[in-house]
């Protein structure tokens, strides 16, 4: 069952917690921060995830970081890490489940779903009844891709399903004026530079400061008066 995840780890001298939490968009993120016992001020990290089984990956990776560097796990909301397989036939068939939603909001054909998976319209075909993904590394990595992509876009445009259909099919500069959809379909590297391109604009977003506001003439009221 997908549910959260808070795991708090300390040291000596520096704490660290990783929460992985559904978002706003029914999505999953990763959010972790650290700071020092000494009250030194750390750092706050958000993180979309492709899905909830990426989720489970980056939180076992941060669990085998931490104990190489010495700190000690002290709480957590949730223990049936170890046994967790992001790869079984319950998990495959529920990432195959929310590619597909994937695939309806962005309007991909039938066609270029099967190029974008590099597999046949019959593969594609199955998934669509109700079957799993195939157990196949390449595959699920084409899907993360798609999935990574497919979030990125989600908070762009805020959620606006026809915003990004037209980004994904219109020329870009960043891309030399080529298609960001062309480029996804052309090869695994294309999908690889548009989710690149795509998570390095929502980091942008989530580090812009928001904009403030202040009435005419009065941003100073008072500086300067007796």
């Amino acid at each position: 069952m997908e549910q959260p995840i808070t795991l708090h780890w300390q040291s000596k001298e520096a704490y660290y917690t990783a929460v992985l939490t559904p978002d706003l968009f029914g999505g999953w993120v990763l959010i972790t921060a650290n700071g020092k016992r000494d009250g030194r001020a750390g750092r706050v990290r958000h993180k979309p995830m492709p899905g909830y089984a990426n989720g489970i990956e980056a939180i076992n990776a941060i669990r085998k970081k931490r104990r190489v560097e010495g700190f000690t796990l002290c709480a957590t909301g949730f223990m049936g890490l170890e046994d967790f397989d992001p790869r079984s036939a319950a998990n495959r068939a529920a990432d195959a489940s929310a590619l597909m939603r994937v695939f309806r909001n962005l309007a991909i054909p039938l066609d270029q779903q099967a190029v974008l998976l590099d597999v046949d319209v019959a593969a594609v075909n199955a998934c669509q009844d109700g079957a799993p993904l195939a157990d196949d590394l390449l595959l699920l990595a084409r899907v993360r891709l798609i999935m990574a992509i497919h979030k990125a876009l989600h908070h762009l445009f805020a959620g606006a399903s026809d915003h990004a259909r037209a980004w994904l099919r219109s020329p870009n500069p960043r891309f030399d004026q080529s298609v960001p959809l062309d480029l996804m379909l052309a090869s695994l590297d294309g999908l690889k530079i548009v989710r690149s391109y795509l998570e390095g604009e929502v980091d942008a977003l989530f580090e812009r400061p928001p904009a403030i506001t202040l009435p005419p003439d009065r941003g100073c009221y008072g500086v300067g008066t007796v």
